[in-house]
């Protein structure tokens, strides 16, 4: 078992995984994604599509897969 990513930092550490292929250099990645993480709009989005999917209900994102996948089955998303 691996301890990347840390627990404690693990959602800036996948954000910075994600846009360092596309940037000069991994201080960048981990610029950016700290800018993500630390940002209260982004913060209450995850948390409001979280309180969606936990309620069994679709949280409206259009780009949501989990939602997505829900309406393709004709069954409501569930956690």
């Amino acid at each position: 078992m691996t301890d990347y990513p840390p627990r404690d930092d693990r959602l800036r550490h996948l954000i910075a995984q994600e846009i360092n292929p596309h940037v000069a250099s991994w201080k960048l990645a981990f610029f950016i994604a700290d800018g993500i993480v630390t940002s209260r709009e982004v913060r209450g989005e995850l948390k409001r599509i979280a309180e969606a999917h936990a309620a069994g209900e679709h949280c409206g994102d259009r780009n949501c897969e989990h939602c997505w996948n829900a309406t393709l089955t004709g069954k409501e998303p569930t956690s």
